[in-house]
This record gives C-alpha cells, sequence and structure tokens, in this order.
C-alpha cells in the first residue's frame, strides 16, 4: 500500500490554496442547542451546511509549520480543548499546513444566530453581482462548490459591532 508523503501532502495543500475558498456559516438545527457538542459532529460526508446563511470570500492565505511559539493558534481538529500553534513557513514554502484567514464585515448577517461554519472550494457565484463583491446570500451563488472542511459550534448571535474573523488551518 503506498502512503502519502509530506512532500504530497504540501502539493495537495498547494492546489488547494490556488482554488478559490470560501468560508459559510449557517444556522444549523436550534434542536442542536439543547445537546452537547459532542452530541451532532459533523460527518466526513457532508456536502452542505445544514442552513446557509451566507459566505465570504477568503482574506488571507499562507502555509505555516507547527511551532510551540507560534502567534497562529487554533483548536486541535480530534480534541478542541488542545490548542496548536503555527507560525508562517520559512519563505512561504509549501507545507502541509495551510492558514486560512476569514474576515467578516460588520453588516454581513448582523443578526444572524450562527451554529456551524464550513470552508468550500470553488463556489461559483450570479456573473452579473458587483465586482469586487466578497459576501455572498445564497440567492446568489450559482454553484456552492466543494466542502472541503465543517465545524459545528456552540451557537453564538451576531452582533452588528462585530466584525467575525475565523482562522483555521487545515492539514492534510
Amino acid at each position: 500500500m503506498a502512503i502519502l508523503t509530506l512532500s504530497g501532502r504540501a502539493a495537495l495543500a498547494a492546489a488547494l490554496k490556488a482554488r478559490p475558498l470560501h468560508l459559510a456559516w449557517g444556522a444549523g438545527d436550534p434542536a442542536w442547542d439543547d445537546l452537547s457538542i459532542n452530541d451532532y459532529p459533523p460527518s466526513t460526508a457532508d456536502t452542505a451546511l445544514v442552513n446557509e446563511i451566507g459566505r465570504r470570500a477568503l482574506t488571507l492565505s499562507q502555509f505555516v509549520i507547527e511551532d510551540e511559539d507560534g502567534a497562529i493558534t487554533v483548536n486541535d481538529v480530534d480534541d478542541p480543548t488542545i490548542k496548536k500553534k503555527f507560525s508562517p513557513s520559512p519563505e512561504g514554502a509549501a507545507t502541509n499546513h495551510l492558514y486560512l484567514l476569514f474576515n467578516f464585515d460588520f453588516e454581513d448577517a448582523p443578526a444572524a444566530t450562527i451554529r456551524e461554519i464550513g470552508i468550500f472550494a470553488d463556489t461559483a457565484t450570479h456573473p452579473d453581482l458587483p465586482p469586487g463583491q466578497k459576501y455572498f446570500t445564497p440567492g446568489e451563488i450559482v454553484s456552492p462548490g466543494i466542502l472541503v472542511a465543517l465545524e459545528r459550534l456552540p451557537f453564538f448571535n451576531r452582533q452588528p459591532s462585530v466584525r467575525q474573523t475565523f482562522e483555521q488551518v487545515i492539514t492534510i
């Protein structure tokens, strides 16, 4: 059986980095509010959010390396109580860790309840939208693209005075 080498993983991360990426957020299922976050985990077979509200284009992507003194801190995929730290890859060299930053604006779904987020590759939007538009509602999306990562969250209510930011490190 063949193995996927670190250089092969870095090549896959580079291929993902080269694609248009969006972070979608959704209302999920209000029934989740009465459960533990472990009671409604996402599945590797999922292809969409349960109740998408909108999505924002990628703000920044870069290759990173694990670094216990790094300034980028994210939750461990398998155990959210564990924090993992990363630093930018020296000279931007491709690695199997891809850092993604999404900055939502104040007016993006300002009164929504958020219970899930997902990273999508290759979202296609209506061609008649204004150039430079970065936030899209479901009615402005022609094809959602491919769901790359999905996370269920303890619900939170959006506030119009908060500019929401999400940082993710995808390890391939």
